[in-house]
């Protein structure tokens, strides 16, 4: 009775999932990656400036920083490489708004502190050397100050605050101008010395810019000066065509599935053809709650995980049978063939997530998409074979329907001997 009521637990909690997933999905569009919608390609070409040197390491490191940017701004599925004249191409897949992208991927974020020596003729700020710079931050992040004013507060580290401390004592009373890529966004008033190692940035217009500014600082400055060399709205490289092909061939792979295992294992192949049905809405779900971009890579993926969510129930019912071959109880033969089979499930879900798993550290762009697409529908189908699917089979293994023709299983009469 234990048994049977956690097994209605189990089956209750998939119907709640499904229909969280199904809200999902007719609330929440998924968005299609660059090959299949297109959208903004930016080329940045790297320039020499003072003493930054264009070093294929100051390159890699600012497509470091690049893809540090684009991922805090929330763009999946982003493409960063490199051509023949060291450009750095951005390829940003259905960006909603590709102007603030181009702004933020761009900006250098040269953060200096410099104190304020005189006006010219036309009231500007004449500044003294740089004090300080940026690459002392811990940390920043914007918000208001308490007069509600909209602020970028940062932290240094601890060289950073005992060079800042000193800053403050010997400037009292003048003004400390915090310059962030040449342009001056705020000269407060040292009142007194400042030994935290805090400082704010002020005078910043919506809180939106006081996000990026926060973003870019935190994702360090770029370690060469990047100018947008040119920036267009691509189109799809592969299209709506193949779309429409890839779904078709992901519902033709379904349906000749159906017919296999219900062929193979009767009603138990029924059964896992309604699991299958409840790994695809939560697969679903699980992108359209991501607001995951697709790619013709991940849609590859996820036809493949088809199969391998069906995997796990061959082996089961496989056990299964075998069990009831033996002459073994309806329940001893569940009990026994899904133990039995639980140990090679568990191993051959865990190499093919290890794949995904170096798939997603060395590849890049579509190839990390085909990878995480991969590692959802791997431990999605784990969960609906282990958890779902054992949940409904033993809550109708004692009835009468259950019979060996049910499971697909011909048990011979004896023939009695002359």
């Amino acid at each position: 009775m234990k048994n049977r009521l956690g097994n209605i637990i189990v089956v209750i909690v998939f119907i709640v999932i499904v229909g969280v997933c199904f809200y999902f999905i007719f609330n929440s569009s998924i968005k299609l990656g660059l090959d299949l919608q297109g959208g903004t390609q930016i080329i940045l070409k790297p320039t020499e400036s003072g003493a930054q040197q264009v070093t294929d390491e100051a390159l890699d490191k600012a497509q470091l920083i690049i893809l540090n940017r684009i991922d805090k701004l929330g763009i999946s599925e982003p493409l960063v490489t490199r051509d023949f004249n060291r450009n750095i191409i951005v390829q940003l897949p259905g960006v909603d708004d590709p102007a603030r992208a181009i702004e933020v991927i761009g900006k250098t974020a040269q953060l200096e502190f410099r104190i304020v020596e005189s006006y010219d003729q036309n009231n500007n700020l004449v500044l003294g050397p740089t004090l300080l710079t940026g690459d002392k931050l811990v940390k920043a992040f914007a918000g208001y100050s308490q007069n509600g004013q909209i602020i970028v507060s940062m932290s240094f580290n601890d060289e950073g605050a005992k060079q800042f401390a000193k800053i403050t004592t010997e400037n009292v009373g003048k003004r400390l101008a915090i310059v962030l890529d040449g342009e001056v966004k705020s000269a407060p008033v040292i009142r007194q010395a400042i030994t935290g190692g805090d400082a704010v940035i002020e005078n910043i217009p919506t809180l939106e810019e006081a996000k990026d500014i926060a973003l870019v600082l935190q994702t360090g400055a770029l370690p060469v000066t990047l100018e947008i060399q040119e920036s267009q709205t691509i189109g799809p490289t592969l299209g709506q065509d193949s779309l429409r092909q890839s779904i078709m061939a992901g519902i033709i792979g379904f349906i000749l599935i159906a017919i296999l295992m219900v062929a193979l294992y009767r009603g138990l192949g029924a059964i896992s053809i309604l699991g299958l049905i409840v790994y695809v809405i939560i697969f679903w779900g699980i992108l359209a709650g991501l607001k995951t971009a697709l790619t013709l890579p991940g849609i590859a993926g996820i036809v493949l995980t088809i199969g391998i969510a069906v995997d796990a129930n061959v082996l089961i019912f496989a056990r299964i049978k075998e069990e009831m071959l033996k002459g073994k109880s309806k329940v001893a033969s569940f009990t026994e063939g899904f133990r039995n089979a639980l140990k090679a499930i568990i191993d051959s879900n865990i190499t093919t997530l290890i794949t995904a798993a170096a798939l997603y550290r060395f590849g890049t762009g579509p190839i990390r998409g085909f990878a995480v697409t991969l590692a959802i529908g791997v431990l999605i189908s784990l969960f609906t074979a282990v958890i779902f699917i054992r949940a409904i089979l033993f809550l109708i293994v004692n009835s009468k329907a259950v019979t060996p023709g049910f499971i697909g299983v011909r048990i011979r009469p004896k023939t009695k001997e002359l």
